[in-house]
């Protein structure tokens, strides 16, 4: 069992928080602002990103040095992850906020591990608050089989990421972006 879901099954024990989660969730398909969609409508989604990320590679000159496109962020997170939470406003900051706007990208719920599982499992995503640059090949593939560039769990608020700004964060996206 991944060792997040452990700590939010004894955190959720303790507080009693996990009905609102879901109350929210369930009345309104979102939880905190991240939509929780269907595996349907995140491949719909997926398809449109990896489109825009097509364009913008023939619009900047040969796709065929690029792989095929220009990377895709995606991050995965959850309404009840307060590292997530603590991204979030990080992501606001000017430098990480103009960053992100020059990047294709897509936020994916996984609810409390419940969603979206083959991605996760394929990927061997076993924690959120995770960004992965990918570099599809083909629109029609799945996420899974897109080129996986680099991937980075941000524990902010509990981990190991807990000095990291968010010029840090656009840094290490201006990176990939420019690859």
């Amino acid at each position: 069992m991944p060792r997040i879901l452990i700590l939010w099954m004894a955190f959720s024990a303790l507080t009693g928080s996990t009905a609102a989660c879901i109350q929210e969730t369930a009345e309104s398909g979102h939880a905190y602002g991240i939509p929780l969609r269907s595996d349907a409508e995140l491949a719909a989604e997926l398809s449109a990103l990896c489109e825009t990320a097509m364009t913008r590679a023939t619009q900047a000159g040969s796709p065929s040095e690029s792989g095929g496109s220009r990377p895709i962020l995606v991050e995965f997170s959850a309404a009840w992850c307060s590292d997530c939470l603590r991204l979030g406003e990080m992501k606001k900051a000017s430098a990480l906020a103009k960053e992100l706007s020059m990047w294709p990208n897509t936020t994916i719920n996984v609810g409390h591990f419940d969603h979206h599982r083959d991605i996760l499992d394929d990927m061997k995503i076993e924690s959120i608050a995770h960004w992965a640059i990918l570099r599809p090949t083909n629109c029609a593939d799945p996420i899974q089989r897109w080129i996986r560039m680099a991937d980075r769990t941000l524990e902010v608020s509990s981990g190991t990421a807990r000095n990291l700004t968010p010029a840090d964060l656009a840094g290490w996206l201006r990176d990939f972006r420019r690859s």
